[in-house]
């Protein structure tokens, strides 16, 4: 073999190495910044979901604020819609037992209120 070729194989040989050297640095500071990317990820990811959390928390609690500000009319408008279905039997003949039972029903209604509970669908078919 002449010895040019033993030459350019020789420094073709330590060229190559010297850039898988730089190659493999390269590669290891690329990971280390890849792994610091991943953490600083996973925290933020984190505080993200502690976010989330805490915002479903307080609209959860709002949102029992709204139910329990809303119950009152509710139950006011069932026992004036009560009433008012009454009235026309009241105005019928012999239809004013009907409005007595209506009566009697939005004022068990107004007691359960004040009393904080609320009459449930069974009791209320169970009566009619």
């Amino acid at each position: 073999m002449p010895l040019i070729l033993q030459v350019v194989l020789a420094v073709s040989v330590v060229v190559l190495t010297v850039f898988l050297a730089l190659l493999l640095v390269q590669a290891r500071r690329t990971a280390r910044s890849v792994q610091l990317l991943a953490d600083s990820a996973r925290a933020d990811l984190h505080q993200i979901a502690s976010d989330v959390h805490e915002v479903r928390l307080q609209v959860g609690e709002a949102t029992q604020l709204v139910r329990r500000a809303f119950e009152l009319p509710s139950l006011l408008t069932e026992v004036v819609a009560g009433v008012v279905r009454g009235l026309p039997a009241f105005f019928a003949p012999k239809g004013g037992g009907r409005f007595l039972e209506a009566l009697l029903t939005g004022l068990r209604r107004a007691v359960h209120l004040r009393r904080g509970r609320r009459t449930g669908p069974s009791e209320e078919a169970s009566r009619g």
